[in-house]
């Protein structure tokens, strides 16, 4: 499963050290502090790790891009 470099960027400020973590740390986020966009957003991500394997998660490299070398 791929992540946009947006969406990537967004998981990187959650506890990634498992899926599980991942999507605890988004589902208690107070979705009225952010905007709409960004709050759909951040449901549709949880939906998507859900989905995935621990094996996928494991897979993906979740870093704000400013770390990725191009």
């Amino acid at each position: 499963m791929i992540f946009t470099v947006e969406e990537t960027n967004f998981m990187s400020y959650f506890d990634t050290s498992s899926r599980e973590a991942l999507i605890s740390d988004m589902q208690t986020t107070v979705l009225s502090d952010m905007d709409d966009e960004t709050a759909e957003m951040l449901c549709r991500m949880v939906k998507r790790l859900e989905k995935m394997t621990d094996e996928e998660f494991d897979a993906l490299y979740i870093a704000p891009d400013f770390l990725i070398d191009d």
